[in-house]
Order: C-alpha cells, then sequence, then structure tokens
C-alpha cells in the first residue's frame, strides 16, 4: 500500500523513471500508437512498457501482453483502452503493485454513465490506485522530457505551466508556446477529475522551481474551497492566469433575493480568484498572453510605465489602452529630457511618454532606455517596433541585463527582423506580443499582480484565507424546504450584529400603529410583514413619507388591500413602523451561499439602478479589511461615494465594517441562504439598512 501524499504521487509521475503504455498499438490511427510514439519522439530517457495483448514489438520496443508480464513496477501506468476494460486493468495494477494512472480513456460522467466512473473510483481505493483523469489526452513534463500524450510533441523547454480541462485547449496553448519558442515546463490535461484534480496541481507546481506562471482553462472545480486553498498556497510566489469557461447566464435558476440574482456563477468565481490573486481572463489570447509575460517579465515594483516607439502611431495605441487600464504613464523629468536632447535624436520624434524616436536604429532605443533606468523613470518598458529594427534582438537582450525595470515587446510589421528575433527573445526570457494593445493588456495584468504580492505582505492576510479551509461548503440535500425570516426578527439578527437600523416598531393593528407613529415622530415609512410577501414594494405593501395620523389610518388600510390583490392568500403579520430616514447615496449589500465557495458577500449599487446596472462585486466570506475595500473600489460608481458629480462624500469606512458584519453573520449562520439589505442608505457618518430580506432554511 502506499503512503504518499498527493504532491509525492504527482511527483512520481511527472518524473516517472517507467512508464507503462496501456493499450498500445501499431496502428497509427489509434491513440495507443500517438501516445506511444509521442513518448518516443519526446526523447524520453526512461523505460517504457507498451501493452498489448498481442505483445510482440511496437515502434521497435519490446510489448507485453498484460502488466502483470513487465518485469519491473512502473512509476506510471498511461491507459488508452476502451472504459469496460479498465476495471481488470485497475486490479492487475493492484496485484503488480502500481499506485499511479493516467487514464486517458472518455465515456464516463460526461456521456451520462456515473455508474462506471464509480464503479472505476471504487476500485481505485480499493487497491490504493491514485488517478489523473480519465476522458483526457494524457500530460507533457518536459524537466523529464515525458510527452504522455497523444500530440503535439514538445520541442522548447519553457517557464509556463498550462492546466486545462480540455484537450483540445491544452494542446492549442503548448502548440502556441511551442511555436514561439517560449516553451513550457508542464502541460496537464484534467478531464473528469475523479481524483487528483485542479487545487491538487497547482499546489505542487507553486513548488515547482521550472514552473514561473500557471494558465489555466477551468470549466469548474471540483472543490471550491480546496481549489482556495491551492490558490493560498501559491498566492505572492507565482501567478495564476485562469480562463473559466460559462459566463452566459443561460439556464440560470430563479431566486428570491436581489443579492441571489446578481450573484451569476461566473461573477463569483473570478471574484474569487482576483480575492486570491489570480487572474481572471475572458479569452484563450488574453490566456495566453497574461501567462506568456507573468512567466517570463519579473514581477513589477509598481504600475509606472514608459513606452518607446520607432513611430507614432504605435504609441499612440499603447497610450490609449494604458489608460483605459489605470496605467500610470509618468511625465518624464526635465533633466531627463534635456540629457535626451544631447543624444542628437530624430527631429521628427516627440520626446515625452510615449517617447516616438521616429526612428529604425536599435542603438537610439538602447541609449534612451539605459538613461530612462538611470532616472528611474518606470517600473516596465514597453519597446514598440512599428518596423523592422536590425539588431533588435540582441540590443533588447542586453538591456534585459542592464535595467532595472521589466521590459515587453510590441513587434508589429517588424518582417524578417521579427520572425527571426521573437524566438530568440522568448529564449531569453523576454515577451513580445504582435500588438501593443496586447502587450498593455499583459503588462497591466503583471502590475496588478505585482500590487497583490506586496499587498499580501500585510498583516492579517494569511489568517483571514485560512479560515477558508475550516468553512465546508454546506450540503444542499440535508437542508429542508427554505423560509424567508419575517422583518422584525430579521431586524434583530441586524442588531446582534450593531447594523444600524432605522427607529421601528411592529404592530399589528392600526391603533398600535398610531401609538407606534406618534412615538418614533412623524414622518414615517409603513411596511408589510408577511413571509409570503418577501419583495413589499412589488405588492404595493411599502407606504413612504406618512407625515401625520390621518395620512398614517389611510396608507395602513391601503397596504392591506393592495397585497390582498396581489397575493390574495398571503398572510399578513402585521406592519413595521419605520422612522422616515434622510435622502442618501442607496447601495445594496447582501450575501448568499454559493454552492462551490460556501458563504459569499455582495456590495453593489443599490435603489432602482440595482438590476439595470449590476454594479457589483463580491468576495467569498470571511472577508479581511483589505477584502472590504477593494469591494468598494471595485464599483464603477465609486466616485459617487467620495463625492463626485455634485454628491456629497460618503463614510466609506462605515460601509467597509458593515460588509465585515455581514461576512461574520453569513458565516456564523450557515442556516441563511440570501441575506438581503437593500436599500442600505449612506451618509457622510455612519449609514441605515432601510431592509432586510433573509431567507433561510433548517439544516439536518
Amino acid at each position: 500500500m502506499s503512503d504518499k501524499s498527493t504532491s509525492q504521487i504527482i511527483e512520481q509521475i511527472f518524473y516517472a523513471t517507467s512508464v507503462a503504455v496501456v493499450g498500445a498499438s501499431a496502428d497509427p490511427t489509434k491513440y495507443g500508437y500517438m501516445t506511444l510514439d509521442c513518448i518516443l519522439r519526446g526523447a524520453y530517457e526512461g523505460r517504457v512498457y507498451p501493452v498489448n495483448p498481442k505483445a510482440g514489438e511496437i515502434l521497435g520496443v519490446k510489448a507485453y501482453s498484460s502488466i502483470r508480464e513487465i518485469p519491473e513496477i512502473p512509476d506510471v501506468a498511461v491507459i488508452l483502452v476502451p472504459a469496460k476494460a479498465i476495471p481488470k486493468i485497475l486490479k492487475d495494477m493492484g496485484e503488480k503493485g502500481i499506485h499511479s494512472a493516467v487514464i486517458t480513456t472518455a465515456g464516463y460522467s460526461e456521456v451520462g454513465r456515473d455508474d462506471l466512473q464509480q464503479e472505476l473510483v471504487n476500485i481505485a481505493k480499493e487497491y490504493n490506485i491514485r488517478i489523473v483523469g480519465p476522458n483526457i489526452e494524457g500530460f507533457i513534463y518536459m524537466p523529464n522530457k515525458l510527452n504522455a500524450q497523444f500530440f503535439p510533441v514538445v520541442q522548447n523547454t519553457g517557464p509556463l505551466a498550462t492546466v486545462s480541462q480540455s484537450g483540445s485547449l491544452t494542446n492549442g496553448l503548448v502548440e502556441w508556446a511551442d511555436k514561439e519558442a517560449l516553451g513550457i515546463s508542464a502541460a496537464i490535461n484534467l478531464g473528469n477529475q475523479v481524483d487528483i484534480c485542479e487545487a491538487d496541481f497547482i499546489e505542487y507546481l507553486s513548488c515547482d522551481n521550472h514552473v514561473k506562471a500557471i494558465a489555466m482553462y477551468l470549466e469548474g472545480v471540483k472543490d471550491g474551497r480546496a481549489f482556495l486553498g491551492a490558490l493560498k498556497s501559491i498566492a505572492g510566489k507565482k501567478p495564476v492566469v485562469i480562463l473559466k469557461a460559462g459566463r452566459s447566464r443561460a439556464g440560470q435558476k430563479s431566486v428570491a433575493s436581489h443579492t441571489a440574482s446578481l450573484a451569476g456563477e461566473h461573477d463569483v468565481f473570478c471574484a474569487a480568484c482576483r480575492q486570491y490573486g489570480a487572474i481572471p481572463v475572458k479569452d484563450l489570447q488574453s490566456l495566453y498572453d497574461y501567462g506568456k509575460l507573468l512567466a517570463t517579465m519579473p514581477v513589477p515594483r509598481g504600475n509606472r510605465l514608459l513606452i518607446i516607439s520607432s513611430s507614432g502611431g504605435i504609441g499612440v495605441l499603447a497610450v490609449d489602452e494604458a489608460q483605459a487600464l489605470g496605467i500610470c504613464l509618468p511625465k518624464l523629468p526635465r533633466d531627463f529630457v534635456d540629457e535626451l536632447k544631447l543624444l542628437n535624436l530624430s527631429p521628427l520624434g516627440s520626446l515625452s511618454n510615449p517617447i516616438d524616436l521616429a526612428a529604425i536604429w536599435a542603438e537610439e532605443f538602447r541609449k534612451v532606455a539605459l538613461l530612462a533606468d538611470k532616472y528611474d523613470i518606470a517600473d516596465v518598458f514597453l519597446i514598440n517596433f512599428g518596423d523592422p529594427i536590425e539588431g533588435a534582438g540582441e540590443m533588447i537582450k542586453d538591456l534585459k541585463k542592464r535595467i532595472r525595470a521589466g521590459i515587453a515587446v510590441a513587434y508589429m510589421g517588424g518582417a524578417q527582423e521579427e520572425e527571426k528575433d521573437r524566438p530568440k527573445l522568448h529564449r531569453a526570457g523576454i515577451p513580445v506580443f504582435p500588438t501593443p494593445e496586447r502587450a498593455i493588456r499583459a503588462i497591466s495584468a503583471a502590475m496588478t499582480y505585482g500590487k497583490f504580492s506586496r499587498e499580501i505582505r500585510a498583516a492579517g492576510f494569511a489568517e483571514n484565507i485560512n479560515k477558508h479551509k475550516d468553512l465546508k461548503i454546506r450540503d444542499r440535500q440535508g437542508t429542508t424546504k427554505a423560509d424567508f425570516v419575517l422583518e422584525p426578527d430579521a431586524v434583530s439578527w441586524l442588531g446582534e450584529y450593531g447594523i444600524a437600523y432605522p427607529d421601528h416598531c411592529f404592530v399589528k393593528t392600526m391603533d398600535e400603529a398610531v401609538i407606534a407613529a406618534q412615538k418614533i415622530g412623524y414622518p414615517v415609512v409603513l411596511k408589510v410583514v408577511s413571509s409570503q410577501v418577501p419583495h413589499k414594494s412589488d405588492s404595493g405593501g411599502v407606504r413612504v413619507d406618512i407625515k401625520d395620523t390621518v395620512e398614517l389610518q389611510i396608507q395602513f388600510k391601503a397596504i392591506k388591500e393592495g397585497v390582498a390583490k396581489v397575493s390574495p392568500t398571503a398572510k399578513i403579520e402585521g406592519m413595521m413602523v419605520c422612522k422616515q430616514a434622510e435622502d442618501g447615496l442607496e447601495l445594496i449589500v447582501g450575501a448568499i451561499q454559493d454552492p462551490v465557495f460556501g458563504p459569499i458577500v455582495m456590495v453593489g449599487l443599490g435603489g432602482i439602478f440595482t438590476e439595470i446596472l449590476t454594479d457589483t462585486a463580491f468576495r467569498v466570506a470571511p472577508i479581511s479589511p483589505r477584502d472590504a475595500k477593494e469591494m468598494i473600489r471595485e464599483l464603477k460608481g465609486f466616485d459617487l461615494l467620495t463625492g463626485a458629480r455634485m454628491s456629497k462624500k460618503c463614510d466609506i469606512h462605515s460601509l467597509e465594517k458593515l460588509l465585515i458584519q455581514v461576512s461574520s453573520m453569513i458565516c456564523t449562520h450557515p442556516e441563511i441562504q440570501e441575506l438581503d439589505l437593500n436599500p442600505v442608505r449612506i451618509y457622510e457618518t455612519d449609514f441605515l439598512v432601510l431592509d432586510v430580506r433573509i431567507l433561510k432554511v433548517s439544516l439536518s
């Protein structure tokens, strides 16, 4: 029995000194042939054991009729046989003492055969076999020259690792990197993840010195909290770029609260990634571009960018993109400009940022960049070529050794010079992009990661993340039907967490309402209390700015009649009489139990704009003060909180405190399915929650 950890098993697979290829074939159209061929052509130096019932010899290598006949215990078995044959293969492996299997075979849960997949899992557990797959194309680990995949055979070893649930996307990313001579260190196909999963590979790669950055394509994660724990293990060490499929909300189930209706699965996933320093992207091109730059360029010290261009047009394109992404384009110091003028540059150029050299001589780029580094102008230099620049490749490689700033190249219209220089620069660890916009977007991602890396050194980050591992995702099968908490009770819950709500009184009769209003003081708000009327405004169950007793009596009756028309079966428990709040900026704050990550906290622009603008930010709870600050500043309407456009400056600190209070509430009370504070009216000092909606389930 193997007592190795998952990381040790992955190590054994990647650094295998012997590999069994079960299902190896002499037929070039079979995957068993392709995989064996890739292993051999990839110059793998370990021992290879093809397994085929006909035995003989395949591709010049002695084959064996079964695993049991192999003269040693291979470190890993790569299995390429039909699903029906795999149970026997696994049993033979277990009896032989092989505890690592890479199963490429499809035909399991992805096609509805959960029974076959469960059988596979059961046998693996019985014989203590760890599995990568099934339903994959294999894996590649270049430090061991092991190309155990249908294709391609990789020629270039490099600093980028790819992890993907799609075999085709794995191949595509690998081929892009190989063609550009960027190279890869590892290519991992995840498939159905019945055992070893994306979180396990992240944790392993976090300690792999051959890997500088990870590019991931995911369709889902096996265990949300384990995934976050893996991101925590790599946070600040190595950048992770993630493309998550499924941005569409098509088919989203109906939900009862604003918070839940706004919490799209993709939005929550991307927010969770950002919270842990991973970089979510929207397309494959960005996944590759960001991964390439982060695997090669050192993490930027800050967000200052200097652009040095051979022409004005590409410089303007770069500036436009940089400004749109909030990158700092520092003004050039007078002393620096004065020295630039002494370099006898072209009079047709421009000595601002971007610097337009209006020249095609590599030496001029070198002089300007070295001078800029002397003055510490920027944290990253973008060398922006719009023309063939003879000697550019060697010049850039020399610059990298001599300057403090990171360096990236946009090479557009470089003709043969570009074709010659691109692979040279990639081998030297310098990222090259075909357009300035793609370069700028990748640089921006690196600057964002750099900011995250610096900030997590602050006290509290690691402690906060560790708490996530203790929270379990609630088993929905252990819950009963959800019910809304009556607002008087919900307000009491808020009080336990110090969350401010207007002066109020719960009443059952009109006379009680009159007495309560006189005690509270007009003007008041009247709200229906009924578990069957969660959306009070939609049912005519809210009346505001009631100024006297007569109006109160009229509105009390009107609410009852209006609710009865809209919801004839609704049981009205009574009314809430609340002090009318002063006008202020309205936000929505909420929390939900996410099926993947557990408790989630949300903040967004509130009032009538809630569903129209969907200006929201999410974080996985429990959140830290840093998380709360970031959430608020992510909002497109953040400037409204700071006094922009004639609005009053709001108490942002109290809003941050509210988010932390809500985080504590949803973590302490796992029975809360949805928590909706909408609107939250925020003032120059403090805030008030004007309405609270809590959907609660009974936990078994």
